[in-house]
């Protein structure tokens, strides 16, 4: 697959075949059963499959390798055809169409492509260079190996026809923009070294995937293949693509779209949806490398707590173990660790502690001398067990594609949940090494698989996977009354299923930051929407505005931790003192306040797939503009955050889609699409607000249980129109969200001249959400009301009162199962000038500066 990283070219020949490529000639059909049409073409197979209405598979076999298309990144399942039928539509071509998309195939020489009802095509083989593979191994293949074409398979690919037109994005962990059209990914999990620059694609998680957008049309294609991938997005030549194995087969997915939340919806039911976390998972938390005495964590947890700075959980890094040895702990440093973790718990505090792939090489260490006696361990070509040096010194690394092996794995954390342990940090899962620097496990590194041998190059970029899907199976065993609570540095595609992704060892500069929007953004697009990078950033000395600038974005990161390297200094909220300590107080407080809000994303992330943090073109595919706007994400459908990521600057440039905004903090109106120039002085970042959509929001509190929520305020910005959200409630950990122990609700508002009517839907679900009353929260109505009536008050009124200089109305009604409707009659142009003139003349009307109150 990889000869040398392709160079550009101004010249762009039609087609020049790489040296060594032998293409695909003529295909004959050899096989018809159902949805799949098999054919030969010389040595090679190939086989299309309809899978679902608007998903294809396409399966590319070599030499008479096998038909096999098992993979830890795609969720074993059922899917649901209505009706599938093959035709050939003329001579030499053939047709495999669902309700919703065609595969069309050109026999001689074959070629692939699709289309939909409307005609549009896409996802079609280049007419040159369609398919095929190069005569010689790759060159990062084990050569020593005998028949390297038949045990390892060689290099395969597909070029793909780019029109002018298409952007690609997603492709997972990226450095670099958003829009990855024109340039060359490879996929291959790598702990970077510091100061990783953006010409350095590879980072620690891989997912070959990529959302296609034209003309606000999408479509998507998986390459699923574990070992070293390479896709070429229009580097090489502004009308081809190609994306490209280096062993094993070259099996891809076609996702038919035509939305992007489509393409992420079906990409997300083939390789698993992320999971309800456990509510507290959601606040903040605080770590470092590392708190490294049970006092020092003791002093951290007692200044979050009086300094009044929300925090949910503390992370313990390796300091905390005994040696750096996995599943232990340093007693003299934490000579009690369940009785510190539960003097936390009573404090509010959540303990996650991490664990590395690595097992210390040392007889007298039970773990490693357990998994020895099993045979559970990675082997050289010589059988023996693998060894390197990591931070425990040697180590040997657990057969994670062995299922005896992960089951292991799951048990050893059993004293860590007994301690008191809430969650699980797998770090070093690549799997790094220290030798070389930044190393991995060489290629010829056998996994034995529990009776299916493999070597590393075939798996390695699954490897962090399936080692936190051992993790997370463990949990479930363990402690299967909670939701597990697992965060990953490395993964492959599927990896949402079994843990959160932080994106690793980034640094405290201004460009980190800047590069973490994308960055997310492009997780979020390859199906991982749990994820976040480290706030203040992990190399390096942080400053108070920088930590408080990435808290202004951090906040909205799904995952929302502050961690730093021990060569640094510390960056905890309050070290670097004022301003910044009551900037960083402040939004972590907004924080909180947001957890209804972002569990609900959560929610529709765990049934749809759609991420927590969008790119703008998310909502609006049609806008060229959005495609290109890499700096501001959509947090939801409601909110719209830019981020200040320069040193000294007040204000910055801000697009705006498509519909009405409300900016956060002065309330001003405005109407996208638009460009304009925002004030985002330290502490109020550049937040939007979509008009007539709730925003739900918790009492302010320091940590999630601290104060009952109640009331639930819904923060709503009224506007001529109508906007539609929803809130989603259950326990927080458990499962009894399955048994329909959840809450569910649609929240409606519509403006029409003078009137604002908000409607809340009956109740779905048998969960009662542990609270009193509801507020409706209407702010920048820029009229007093006249009337506020409620379905369910007495006579039909409802408590109120408005704030005329903040133009805030504040409605108070009960929480209930049944539906809801709060009317706002407010005054017309006439009535307010003579509320006015009432004031300046000194006779008070019903409305005054002071708020008015009725019931």
């Amino acid at each position: 697959m990889e000869r040398a990283q392709p160079v550009a070219s101004s010249a762009h020949p039609a087609a020049i075949r790489p040296d060594g490529y032998q293409v695909l000639g003529r295909g004959q059909v050899c096989e018809r059963a159902g949805a799949s049409i098999c054919l030969r073409s010389g040595s090679a197979t190939v086989e299309v499959t309809a899978l679902a209405p608007d998903l294809f598979r396409v399966g590319f076999f070599l030499d008479g390798r096998p038909r096999r298309y098992e993979s830890p990144a795609v969720v074993e399942q059922e899917w649901s055809l209505d009706s599938v039928s093959i035709t050939e539509p003329q001579a030499g071509q053939l047709s495999l169409a669902t309700s919703f998309a065609t595969a069309h195939l050109s026999l001689d020489p074959l070629r692939l492509s699709f289309s939909d009802p409307s005609g549009r095509v896409f996802a079609a083989d280049d007419p040159e260079l369609g398919m095929g593979w190069f005569a010689e191994p790759a060159e990062e293949t084990p050569l020593s190996l005998a028949n390297v074409a038949g045990t390892l398979g060689l290099p395969l690919r597909v070029y793909k026809r780019h029109l002018a037109e298409e952007h690609y994005f997603a492709c997972g962990e990226r450095s670099g923009g958003l829009d990855k059209t024109g340039s060359y990914q490879l996929f291959w999990n790598t702990d970077p070294p510091p100061g990783r620059s953006v010409f350095q694609s590879n980072l620690y998680v891989s997912i070959p995937f990529t959302l296609v957008l034209a003309n606000g049309l999408a479509w998507g294609l998986f390459l699923d293949n574990p070992g070293r991938v390479a896709f070429d997005l229009a580097h090489e030549h502004p009308e081809r693509s190609w994306f490209g194995t280096s062993t094993g087969d070259l099996i891809y997915y076609v996702f038919c779209g035509p939305t992007p939340q489509a393409v992420l919806e079906r990409y997300t039911a083939l390789t698993g949806r992320t999971p309800l976390p456990p509510l507290w998972s959601l606040g903040n938390g605080q770590s470092r490398f590392s708190y490294a005495s049970a006092e020092e964590l003791r002093t951290v947890a007692a200044t979050f707590r009086a300094r009044d700075i929300p925090c949910d959980t503390l992370y313990l890094d390796i300091d905390a173990l005994d040696g750096y040895r996995v599943f232990t702990w340093d007693r003299q440093r934490f000579p009690d660790p369940a009785g510190l973790f539960s003097e936390l718990r009573a404090q509010g505090f959540h303990v996650v502690s991490i664990v590395d792939a690595g097992i210390k090489v040392d007889e007298n260490y039970p773990v490693y001398r357990d998994g020895k006696r099993r045979d559970l361990y990675c082997k050289t070509p010589e059988y023996q067990d693998y060894q390197n040096a990591v931070w425990p010194g040697l180590c040997v690394f657990p057969d994670v594609t062995n299922p005896a092996a992960r089951a292991w794995w799951g048990e050893q954390h059993r004293p860590l949940l007994e301690a008191g342990v809430a969650g699980i940090w797998t770090d070093m899962n690549e799997p790094a090494v220290f030798i070389p620097v930044h190393g991995t496990l060489p290629a010829e590194t056998i996994h034995p698989g529990g009776g299916r041998p493999r070597l590393h190059a075939e798996i390695h970029n699954a490897y962090g996977s399936l080692l936190v899907q051992a993790t997370r199976e463990g949990l479930q065993r363990l402690r299967p009354e909670q939701r597990p609570f697992v965060i990953s540095r490395a993964g492959y595609a599927g990896i949402q299923r079994h843990a959160l992704i932080w994106t690793g060892d980034n640094a405290s500069t201004w460009e980190d930051l800047a590069l973490s929007v994308p960055q997310l953004l492009n997780l979020g697009l390859s199906g991982v929407s749990w994820c976040g990078s480290d706030i203040g950033g992990f190399y390096g000395d942080c400053t108070g505005e920088l930590l408080a600038r990435w808290t202004e974005f951090g906040i909205f990161q799904a995952f929302c931790r502050n961690h730093s390297e021990k060569q640094s200094r510390h960056q905890e909220p309050w070290v670097f003192g004022e301003p910044y300590e009551s900037v960083c107080r402040a939004l972590l407080k907004l924080r909180q306040r947001l957890l209804p809000y972002l569990y609900t994303l959560f929610e529709e992330c765990h049934r749809s797939g759609a991420p927590i943090l969008r790119p703008l073109f998310w909502e609006a595919p049609t806008d060229s503009v959005a495609w290109a706007i890499d700096d501001e994400v959509l947090c939801g459908k409601a909110l719209l955050v830019a981020p200040i990521t320069r040193p000294g600057m007040a204000h910055r440039h801000v697009y705006l889609p498509a519909g009405t905004w409300f900016h956060f903090w002065s309330g001003q109106r405005l109407r996208g699409p638009t460009h304009l120039v925002a004030y985002a002085p330290l502490g109020q970042p550049a937040i939007y607000v979509r008009a007539n959509t709730a925003l739900p929001l918790w009492p302010a509190m320091n940590y999630v249980g601290e104060l009952p929520p109640d009331p639930l305020t819904l923060l709503l910005y009224p506007a001529e129109g109508q906007g539609e959200s929803s809130l989603y409630e259950d326990a927080g950990d458990g499962y009894g969200y399955l048994e329909g122990e959840y809450a569910r609700r649609t929240i409606l508002c519509e403006v029409e001249g003078d009137e604002i009517r908000v409607f809340l839907g009956a109740r779905e679900g048998s969960f009662v959400p542990p609270r009193q009353e509801i507020m409706l929260e209407l702010r920048a109505l820029g009229r007093p009301p006249r009337d506020v009536r409620w379905s369910h008050g007495p006579a039909g009124r409802a408590r109120w009162h408005y704030d005329r200089l903040q133009g805030c109305l504040l409605v108070t009604v009960q929480e209930m199962a049944e539906a809801q409707e709060i009317v706002v009659q407010l005054t017309g142009d006439a009535d307010e000038g003579a509320e006015n003139r009432q004031e300046r003349e000194g006779r008070p009307g019903q409305i005054s500066e002071r708020s008015a109150e009725r019931s």
